[in-house]
């Protein structure tokens, strides 16, 4: 397993336009960084974005297979299904679980912002389902993808930002905390799925165009 996260992280190298894609991951964790600090965890934005900024790394690696070298390798299949998750999905680990030690935090130091931090954190690991379920199918169904991942990011967005609602049934920190996991494996392990159910499938050129800006 580790030769293989190894073989993934080769893989960055090669993608398209590295720069600007490592440029915008790192612009973005900035971003994420400076809303959570300045909303003191209560702008899910923040956390969301600090995140995202992993999913980069994602693009970067399937964007190798638009080559015609890889095309033809037998590492072909690896490259498209599972490197890109090996080299995101303990990001996406580690960065929930740093942002849940600083919602754990504010807590701590602020009992009044319990219910809030419940609500975050819910959030963070619906919006996380939505973003994994998206990279699985976004490289080969661009336009339909994308159009149900913004119609999808409502409902969680009304839900838990609706203190009526989540007042009544997510009131505890540490089950939330779990959801959130939960949820976030759940997406991954879709993610997962789908890559594989569609692999046969020819990649989106308008996904490569629109998000790597190569034409």
């Amino acid at each position: 397993m580790l030769e293989e996260f190894k073989n993934a992280y080769k893989l960055v190298q090669y993608g398209l336009k590295i720069k600007t894609q490592l440029g915008l991951a790192a612009l973005f964790a900035v971003i994420g960084i400076v809303i959570e600090v300045l909303g003191q965890g209560e702008v899910p934005t923040g956390s969301f974005y600090i995140v995202l900024s992993g999913m980069f790394i994602y693009q970067l690696i399937i964007s190798v297979d638009i080559s015609t070298l890889v095309q033809s390798s037998p590492y072909k299949k690896k490259i498209q299904c599972s490197y890109p998750l090996i080299a995101t999905a303990p990001w996406v680990f580690l960065t929930l679980t740093i942002l849940t030690v600083i919602h754990a935090i504010y807590v701590s130091q602020s009992p009044e912002k319990y219910l809030v931090m419940c609500r975050m954190t819910m959030l963070l690991g619906s919006l996380l389902f939505i973003l994994m379920v998206y990279f699985g199918l976004a490289y080969k169904y661009f336009i339909a993808s994308t159009i149900l991942m913004f119609i999808s990011v409502f409902f969680p967005i009304f839900i838990f930002q609706n203190e009526t609602i989540t007042g009544k049934y997510f009131t505890n920190f540490g089950v939330c905390v779990f959801l959130a996991y939960l949820l976030t494996t759940i997406g991954t392990f879709l993610c997962w799925l789908i890559c594989r159910l569609t692999y046969r499938k020819e990649l989106s050129k308008l996904a490569f165009k629109a998000a790597l800006r190569t034409k």
